[in-house]
């Protein structure tokens, strides 16, 4: 691999736990999921996996509209939810309006449809359904300069068993996934928010071990970060704010902790 950024093949970061940003590099390549807005056209594709508020928020808020010439924009590929909100209105029109509105045209947002894959400059990007409250497009990444892919699920109901099966279907090398509750008497009520429990990590963790699992989007609730930590690395999945991996993903290193 000779396209490595620091001296690392990808990184991984969040802006806190409970948090649903994501920024993903991999080699010179990153993925903002559910984060703010970056001008480098050239080095950033921007992702929203559904149109819940916590997801939308820092792209809506931020865009580093100041910085693009008068004839640019960003671009946010986002799902092409078609439920209606009104006789004329669906729910990807009304946020198409708002994100116009706010940054006076600089961001835009591309529909994506479930299952649908983009190509752009050597990596293929699908549109992976998982069922939530609202429609979900979890992001797989495979870059063909990588050895390894990359999946971010967004908020998905962990019980499914559609979800779990398209999400093992893929073999990501890299699974981050929204983890939401661990104790085992919340289960039912994490399934009945159409959530993931850390049960549902666990499942899958056993039906791909060779799969590296980094929890993320935990619940409020949880406000003791050493108990998250331990509760996370007792089942050997990785926990940290940042994360870089060397050579290939077996050789990772968490650089900045919670």
């Amino acid at each position: 691999m000779s396209d490595r950024t620091g001296g690392s093949i990808a990184k991984v970061e969040f802006h806190a736990p409970y948090h649903p940003n994501v920024l993903v590099r991999i080699m010179d390549k990153y993925y903002s999921i559910d984060g703010s807005c970056s001008n480098r056209r050239d080095k950033y594709i921007h992702w929203l996996t559904h149109f819940h508020f916590d997801h939308i928020r820092s792209s809506v808020a931020g865009g580093a509209d100041f910085l693009l010439r008068q004839d640019e924009q960003i671009t946010i590929f986002a799902p092409d939810d078609k439920s209606p909100v009104d006789d004329c209105t669906t729910v990807f029109d009304i946020h198409n309006h708002l994100y116009l509105n706010h940054s006076k045209g600089k961001r835009v947002l591309v529909p994506v449809k479930p299952k649908e894959k983009i190509n752009i400059n050597g990596t293929t990007i699908e549109a992976v359904p998982l069922t939530h409250s609202i429609q979900n497009n979890a992001i797989f990444i495979n870059n063909e300069q990588a050895d390894f892919t990359v999946m971010v699920t967004g908020d998905w109901l962990g019980s499914d068993e559609a979800n779990r099966e398209a999400i093992i279907s893929r073999e990501p090398s890299i699974l981050i996934s929204e983890c939401r509750y661990f104790m085992d008497e919340r289960y039912d009520m994490t399934s009945e928010r159409m959530h993931a429990h850390i049960n549902d990590l666990l499942i899958l963790k056993e039906m791909m071990p060779e799969t590296i699992i980094i929890p993320y989007h935990i619940s409020r609730t949880f406000s003791d970060i050493r108990k998250i930590k331990d509760t996370f690395e007792k089942h050997n999945f990785v926990f940290g704010k940042k994360i870089l991996f060397y050579d290939d993903i077996s050789h990772y290193k968490i650089t900045e902790s919670y």
